[in-house]
């Protein structure tokens, strides 16, 4: 007897087998599209990650080149860049970053490298100039994209992102310098130097034995060019000379000044008739508290004392046997004042004053404004207290704490390059 086939059972079979097929397109195109979606979001996973550790990277490469003193250990640096750069997370702040010791931080003379470890570091450290950070992170385990492992061939596993920064250091922006030079005397023969806390007095010293040539005195900032009163009283009741010459550059010396009293003097709230203009000009310091032979009997390391009375404001105190041509301002004017007695001065190699084209910036001083100027304009009646370099990390003279342009001669600061 021959089989048969019931059409009717042959019919019913094929859909089901359609069903079957449909099925696992339809799974695949899921996966697809769950993969497709899954790498937009474990992208973006990963590029905040990235950037999470670039901020650690960063922060360590700054954090590291503040202790680029040249005096100070690499050791020292690299702990602090890896204290700070650890102490930023990842992955949404859930994750501490990878850094080792001897390996995370780097050095070199030149921004462009090669890095080398503390350990591998050769020669002298003060030619070291710029660190740079690495940091890193492993095992990040994707969300949604591994769903595309169900394809041939696809085997997506955990990612790994790692940062980098190179920092160095720079002069801060910095206050603006007063029309006044200061004798360098690592220029002096036989060669010297100023201790901080040191009274410097103005021109008459005798080492050199011409006029100007004593501790400080006036100077043109703008160049060589004659520069008459005006242009230096403008400075002294201003904010000063702020566009800074470089070092090395000739700077003018016009001689003693017979009437910049007034002027010099108002930074210590002292006007001729007892208040300052209001012009916005001839502000004060935030005191007028002055220091002479007899009112600081150590003739030394007023600034100090200096600090404490600024905190309360106290005026001049008019002191016996000094004669002003003006009077002190009230007390109430100190609270206005501002960082007015704490400026910076070129230090010049004063035994090239009697040069027609003056004499080379050799470096920057801090130093502080101690009194006032008799009437009469002597600079010789004058003193200030050297502050030591501008340029030194503890220097007190004003300062933004921003990296500044190629002239500027604040302290140190931390600054990214790369």
């Amino acid at each position: 007897m021959r089989n048969s086939v019931n059409p009717q059972r042959s019919r019913a079979a094929r859909p089901r087998r359609e069903d079957g097929a449909i099925t696992i397109v339809v799974a695949l195109v899921l996966a697809v599209l769950i993969g497709f979606a899954g790498l937009a979001l474990d992208l973006g996973k990963l590029y905040v990650a990235r950037s999470e550790l670039q901020n650690s990277a960063d922060a360590c490469a700054l954090s590291a080149a503040r202790d680029l003193t040249g005096a100070t250990a690499l050791a020292v640096s690299e702990a602090a860049g890896i204290a700070t750069g650890y102490a930023n997370r990842a992955l949404f702040q859930s994750t501490n970053v990878s850094m080792n010791v001897n390996s995370s931080v780097a050095y070199s003379p030149s921004s462009s490298g090669p890095f080398l470890t503390k350990d591998n570091v050769t020669g002298n450290i003060n030619t070291i100039k710029y660190v740079q950070c690495t940091t890193s992170i492993s095992g990040i385990v994707p969300w949604l994209i591994s769903v595309l492992n169900v394809l041939p061939g696809i085997n997506i596993g955990p990612s790994s992102v790692s940062a980098r920064a190179v920092a160095s250091t720079t002069s801060a922006q910095t206050s603006c310098a007063i029309p006044v030079f200061i004798c360098d005397p690592s220029k002096f023969s036989p060669a010297a130097s100023y201790l901080q806390g040191q009274w410097l007095q103005g021109k008459g010293d005798s080492r050199t034995g011409t006029y100007n040539q004593g501790d400080f005195g006036w100077a043109n900032l703008n160049g060589t060019g004659s520069s008459g009163t005006p242009d230096l009283a403008g400075q002294l009741t201003g904010s000063g000379q702020c566009n800074l010459p470089a070092i090395g550059t000739n700077i003018g010396t016009p001689g003693n000044k017979s009437s910049l009293d007034d002027a010099y003097n108002t930074r210590f709230g002292i006007y001729k008739k007892g208040t300052p203009p209001g012009d916005g000009t001839s502000v004060t310091d935030f005191t007028g508290y002055a220091y002479t032979g007899s009112t600081w009997a150590a003739g030394a390391n007023a600034y100090s004392d200096f600090v404490n009375q600024r905190k309360s404001y106290t005026p001049y105190q008019n002191i016996p046997g000094v004669k002003l041509s003006g009077t002190a301002a009230a007390g109430s004017v100190y609270r206005s004042g501002a960082d007015r007695r704490l400026p910076i001065a070129p230090m010049i190699d004063c035994s090239k004053l009697a040069s027609s084209t003056g004499a080379p910036v050799t470096k920057w001083a801090c130093v502080l404004m101690l009194d006032p100027m008799q009437q009469g304009g002597d600079i010789n009646a004058v003193h200030l207290e050297y502050r030591g370099l501008a340029s030194d990390p503890d220097s007190p003279c004003a300062t933004q704490g921003t990296p500044g342009p190629s002239t500027s001669v604040g302290p140190l600061v931390p600054v990214l390059v790369q």
